[in-house]
């Protein structure tokens, strides 16, 4: 019961309207932020990749000619961001944003999944993803989502768990 003169408590957030503004956002995204640490360094590799998300992962081409393959490839982890558009964001500290810690799974070109994964990648991107699957170098791989966080405006930070929305973040 709130005191006299004091505020009532604030009311605990929708989760369920949260995770589907998270698949808003997630689905208006085209490329996701990637990082991830060589054994031999102590700073990350980061990229930029285009993603279909499929089955609740990532999926993206990556070629052995960016720094961050080899590494995703090796210890199978990364850490992955979506940030929304700088130009959308009224204000800079409140930007829309999500990031997770990841388990890579490559899907080599046998794999039936291979066939279906890049024609969803296709779909999305393009004709180019036909050029790059023919090219030896690039990689399917699966980002599988595992915890992180959603902020979506001050004093709405959320925690996840893949693609749940699972609490509110507090201090």
């Amino acid at each position: 019961m709130a005191r006299a003169g004091s505020s009532p408590p604030a009311s605990a957030p929708d989760l369920a309207a949260e995770a589907d503004r998270l698949a808003g956002f997630v689905d208006g995204q085209s490329a996701i932020v990637l990082a991830v640490t060589p054994e031999e360094q102590t700073l990350p590799e980061i990229g930029t990749l285009p993603f279909v998300r499929h089955e609740g992962a990532f999926w993206v081409l990556a070629s052995e000619l960016a720094a961050h393959t080899r590494p995703l490839l090796k210890r199978g982890e990364a850490r992955v961001a979506l940030l929304a558009d700088q130009s959308d964001t009224r204000n800079s500290f409140a930007r829309e944003r999500a990031h997770w810690a990841a388990r890579v799974e490559a899907v080599d070109r046998a794999d039936e999944r291979f066939a279906v994964i890049t024609a969803a990648l296709r779909a999305r991107h393009g004709k180019t993803v036909e050029v790059l699957c023919g090219l030896g170098d690039f990689h399917l791989l699966g980002l599988h989502p595992e915890g992180g966080s959603y902020v979506n405006g001050f004093g709405r930070a959320f925690l996840l768990d893949g693609f749940s929305v699972v609490a509110q973040r507090r201090g």
